[in-house]
């Protein structure tokens, strides 16, 4: 192969790649648009799902104490044996080590 051959075949692919580059762009914009919008949108589903899981604790934790007012006697066996079951799995774990 010659010079010249070289620099055509050089020159041809440099057109080639340009062509190619410039068909690409327009999709490569449009995937970056969507790319962000999904991101917003995640954004968005993020902070309403946080926002839910604190109203939803929020709610657990009054109803908790709403029922401890209600029935103290059953709330303090219910606090006792989930205590006991706690431990019982803790000591469990410890003495599988």
């Amino acid at each position: 192969m010659t010079t010249a051959n070289v620099d055509t075949l050089r020159d041809s692919a440099s057109d080639t790649l340009d062509q190619i580059k410039s068909a690409a762009s327009p999709a490569i914009k449009e995937g970056k648009r969507q790319a962000g919008l999904l991101l917003d949108q995640s954004g968005d589903l993020m902070g309403t799902v946080r926002a839910r899981a604190g109203e939803t604790a929020a709610d657990l934790g009054n109803s908790v104490i709403a029922y401890t007012k209600k029935n103290p006697i059953t709330a303090l066996a219910l606090a006792v044996g989930a205590g006991a079951l706690l431990f019982s799995v803790a000591k469990s774990m410890q003495s599988r080590r």
